[in-house]
């Protein structure tokens, strides 16, 4: 039985697509706003040798998928994109990753995890779709892993709201509010990650393919309860932006007040 093994990083908040397609002389095809695939020759021309079972695919959100390269491939491939100007930020590369293999048998079918035992034709699109899964998965784990970051710190906000003490943290509160707001305006798109893409959705063998990995990926549940955690953020944020509408609220009807008191005032000087 042979196997493949896909090899998924987080590399970036973002990649350069067209830099990168137009570098390898990429043509825009259905694939050119999910990624970028990289295959035989160009990865030849990266490692030196032959590599007929490789590929590399370059998501637009960050993620990068290696199909049976080894680490130090891995590493190598890396450095070259260093080499034509795509930045890339080593904390996030050691902090999201994932690993998945598919099962081939003798006769065309596959087993789309260890254990697996249903079996599934193989087909021209089954690596595109394992790899984009995979690094869906990772893209939303790193979206998840921020989320809690940020409901954590959020949390203080709560109890600041709750003491009346938003003026003796000001600071704290700034941070806080804008570190939500970050993080809202970045994930607004990477949440886009999780639809179908529309390659994917052209044969009943690319949707099932695609709908039994992202299943096994637990992505549908996962988006759920994100989203779930996404709206009790939107409500603390929410809390604090109309706790200070109402302080504004205040502070003119005081200044009326002020007004009203001073004009008699004014009226006798004047006299």
């Amino acid at each position: 039985m042979n196997k493949i093994t896909f090899y998924t990083y987080k590399v970036a908040t973002r990649l350069p697509l067209l830099k990168i397609s137009s570098f390898f002389n990429i043509k825009q095809d259905t694939g050119w706003k999910e990624y970028v695939k990289i295959d035989r020759i160009e990865i030849e021309n990266i490692l030196k040798y032959s590599s007929s079972k490789k590929a590399v695919y370059l998501y637009k959100y960050g993620c990068i998928t290696f199909i049976d390269f080894n680490q130090n491939e891995i590493y190598i491939f890396l450095e070259y994109l260093k080499k034509i100007f795509v930045e890339l930020d080593n904390k996030l590369l050691s902090k999201f990753n994932d690993t998945h293999t598919i099962y081939l048998t003798s006769d065309d079918t596959v087993a789309l995890w260890k254990g697996s035992e249903e079996q599934f034709h193989y087909h021209n699109k089954t690596n595109d779709i394992v790899a984009s899964v995979l690094a869906k998965s990772i893209e939303l784990h790193k979206i998840e892993t921020e989320l809690s970051d940020v409901l954590d710190s959020s949390g203080k906000l709560i109890s600041y709201l709750n003491k009346g003490s938003l003026k003796a943290n000001t600071k704290k509160v700034i941070s806080i509010i804008a570190k939500c707001i970050r993080f809202k305006y970045r994930s607004i798109e990477s949440i886009k990650i999780l639809d179908k893409p529309l390659e994917f959705n052209r044969t009943i063998e690319a949707r099932q393919t695609f709908d039994v990995m992202s299943e096994y990926f637990e992505l549908k549940d996962r988006y759920t309860i994100l989203s779930d955690r996404m709206n009790i953020l939107d409500s603390i944020t929410g809390e604090y932006f109309s706790y200070r509408n109402m302080q504004a609220e205040k502070r003119l009807l005081l200044f009326e007040i002020l007004l009203l008191s001073i004009f008699p005032l004014l009226q006798i000087i004047s006299k």
